[in-house]
């Protein structure tokens, strides 16, 4: 797929880890236009898939302490809607060890074909447990685990052998402009996913981090 972009959404993929809310976004674009002009049915897909993903890759790749609760696919562009929302359970947690820590991530890049800072971009998974850390590395099999993850989501969204209709990508606001004004110009198609084996830190999980 290539701009012109018929929509452009967003996927919020949103669990729990030691009481604290973590939030994933990550931005999608399509050239696909539905014949009634109503793209409900074509966000309820790709929130379908993103949570499909979620419970069938990354779940496997990440903490125990980490609940899956919920996706949110919202359209931001031609105009902005309401997020439709494919929910979790509580018993979709994480296998892999405990963590003592809110703090710690998984950091994924996102590489596309734009250059500069306007054409990459990044997001912050939850982290395995401890036993899966030595050094401030995750081992070599938990890195596998989270490839997979990746693999899945470039499987669904990535190239043209995607196999739904969201292609992802990373979104400039800046390029974009205000209101999304310019969204062809601010959407980048992804073309390469690298999961860092390094543990990153974010400080928007406040707890235990000088809170």
């Amino acid at each position: 797929m290539a701009a012109p972009w018929a929509a452009g959404a967003q996927v919020r993929i949103i669990g729990e880890l030691h009481g604290q809310e973590t939030v994933n976004v990550l931005n999608f674009a399509t050239n696909t236009q539905p014949q009634d002009t109503d793209f409900n049915n074509m966000l309820v897909a790709l929130a379908q898939a993103m949570k499909a993903c979620v419970i069938e890759t990354l779940l496997p790749a990440v903490t125990s302490d980490w609940t899956f609760r919920r996706v949110e696919a919202q359209l931001l562009h031609p105009s902005k809607t309401n997020p439709v929302i494919e929910s979790g359970t509580n018993d979709n947690k994480g296998t892999l060890s405990a963590t003592s820590v809110s703090f710690q991530s998984s950091l994924v890049s996102i590489r596309s074909l734009f250059g500069g800072r306007s054409g990459a971009g990044r997001f912050f998974l939850p982290p395995p447990g401890e036993a899966e850390i030595a050094l401030s590395e995750m081992d070599g099999p938990t890195l596998v685990l989270l490839a997979a993850f990746l693999a899945c989501v470039a499987g669904k969204f990535m190239s043209d052998q995607a196999t739904e209709q969201w292609r992802l990508g990373v979104l400039s606001r800046k390029l974009a402009g205000a209101q999304l004004a310019n969204f062809d110009a601010g959407f980048h198609e992804a073309v390469g996913l690298t999961p860092h084996s390094t543990i990153s830190c974010i400080r928007s999980r406040k707890k235990g981090h000088g809170n």
